[in-house]
């Protein structure tokens, strides 16, 4: 089970406390943070992440393109509960302080802060940790409406555990297909080297999703997702197949978790797909069924 507690510079603060673990464990777990210099152990106002952090995400887009050619990536901030305001600016060890300008759907393009790297510099928004996940987003065009791309979503995942966005181990997180996980351990590496065959094992697979009670029963944690709207379902299209996800795979109902458990978003627009099958292609097309359709019904 895995909890979300406030992290700094792109290192979570304590990501894997498992289940079972007391209210006492839990608050001497807590106590032991250690503080980050400059700043107190009071609850943060800001989340802050390091740009370093975010760039080995870009470099994870770079190296796994093939997954999602023509796509764009960009990272985005989910405020929650949803609401306006949300801002955000860079920052360094210098005294050097500016704003990063952020689309309507509060997201921004790494390209635009390439400078930053030289100086090392942290990325501020302005609401807690608590209060705000973080999200790279990755698209092709073209998509109708509500409708994700399989190969989008599998390089989204790749750029969010590298990046560190996730705030989850990394080394379990699903999002190629089995034969591949290992390449999530070093993912610019593993392209370098066998881009070609990787390719070669997207489309390769004899998993069955009619058979799959839970999707985490093989030990391997799912990529949680952030729909725009409240999901109703997710359906798996691709050359006149079609299938319809479970419930489980909806709203993050696999998930163990206690009462001290804190979801990363609201539940109801939480979603995992079945990245690591390879009967999928990354050209299958994700429909995503709002609770709420365009007219409000």
């Amino acid at each position: 089970m895995m909890m979300q507690y406030e992290f700094y510079g792109g290192g979570v603060a304590m990501r894997n406390l498992r289940a079972g673990v007391g209210f006492l464990g839990l608050l001497m777990a807590v106590g032991a943070v250690a503080e980050t210099p400059g700043h107190s152990q009071a609850p943060r106002k800001e989340s802050v992440y390091a740009y370093a952090e975010l760039a080995k995400g870009r470099a994870a887009f770079d190296a796994f393109r093939a997954l999602a050619p023509g796509s764009s990536l960009r990272y985005r901030l989910y405020p929650h509960p949803p609401r306006a305001g949300v801002g955000l600016f860079w920052r360094d060890g210098s005294g050097g302080k500016g704003m990063v300008k952020l689309a309507s759907d509060y997201s921004f393009a790494l390209d635009e802060l390439a400078g930053l790297a030289q100086r090392k510099a942290l990325l501020v928004a302005n609401l807690p940790p608590v209060e705000l996940s973080w999200r790279p987003v990755v698209r092709s065009k073209g998509l109708p409406a509500n409708t994700r791309r399989l190969g989008d979503l599998r390089l989204e995942c790749l750029v969010g555990v590298q990046s560190r966005v996730s705030l989850r181990d990394e080394r379990e997180v699903a999002c190629l297909p089995v034969v591949e996980a290992a390449c999530q351990e070093d993912v610019v590496a593993c392209a370098r080297k066998a881009s070609a065959a990787l390719g070669e094992a997207m489309l390769k697979g004899l998993a069955r999703l009619q058979s799959e009670k839970n999707p985490y029963e093989q030990g391997r944690v799912q990529y949680l997702f952030i729909a725009d709207k409240p999901v109703f379902s997710v359906t798996l299209l691709e050359r006149g197949k079609q299938f319809t996800l479970p419930v489980i795979w909806l709203y993050g109902r696999a998930e163990s978790f206690t009462p001290f458990f804190q979801w990363p978003y609201p539940r109801e627009y939480l979603y995992s797909v079945p990245l690591d099958v390879g009967a999928w292609s990354d050209d299958a097309q994700v429909v995503l069924e709002p609770m709420i359709g365009e007219g409000g019904k």
